[in-house]
């Protein structure tokens, strides 16, 4: 049995509130005066003049300029809207651990995921049963075309003796049959 685990941070409900989107504008190039304004309403939040580092801060920013800078120059700092970063995407995953996600699925996400795993373990378990299976049948074919061509090698090396010994007794025959008549000429 497998099970998904994860470990996640939620802000608790007393966490301070996102900064509104602000637009950062560069007002005045040559004095280094910088304006901070809310984006929906325009109002101007703060406004900063840099100081010999090219740096500023307000509402909780930090700001540092690179180069030089044109007056109308700004950014945008908006909040992620998107969900990108933050945990909201395992908060929904764990709503639907036991969530029932549909009639037709049945079940809860949980149940499913067992099932997709259980369904996916059956199906490669009987992958390798008929792997097994087809290479069984494989070698019983071999040995079955074997015997039908003619060619048995244990009774072709049983009759390559036989034909040995009867090629060595014919050997003896004519070697005894030499003598004698080897003999018979010396009597003569």
């Amino acid at each position: 049995a497998r099970q998904i685990t994860a470990v996640y941070d939620e802000s608790p409900a007393a966490a301070p509130s996102l900064a509104p989107d602000l637009t950062v504008t560069l007002d005045d190039a040559s004095a280094g005066k910088v304006k901070f304004i809310d984006k929906a309403t325009g109002t101007v939040m703060a406004e900063r003049t840099l100081d010999n580092d090219n740096k500023a801060s307000a509402l909780g920013f930090a700001l540092t300029m690179n180069g030089a800078g044109q007056d109308g120059d700004g950014f945008e700092i908006s909040n992620n809207a998107g969900g990108t970063g933050d945990g909201r995407n395992i908060t929904a995953m764990f709503d639907l651990r036991n969530q029932s996600l549909s009639e037709r699925m049945g079940g809860s996400f949980h149940d499913i995921f067992n099932r997709t795993v259980t369904d996916l373990g059956s199906a490669i378990q009987s992958g390798r049963l008929s792997a097994e299976a087809a290479a069984a049948l494989k070698d019983a074919s071999l040995e079955a075309e074997a015997s039908y061509s003619g060619v048995n090698l244990d009774v072709e090396a049983s009759n390559l003796i036989q034909q040995q010994q009867a090629y060595q007794a014919s050997a003896r025959i004519l070697s005894t049959a030499r003598e004698l008549f080897q003999t018979l000429i010396e009597i003569i």
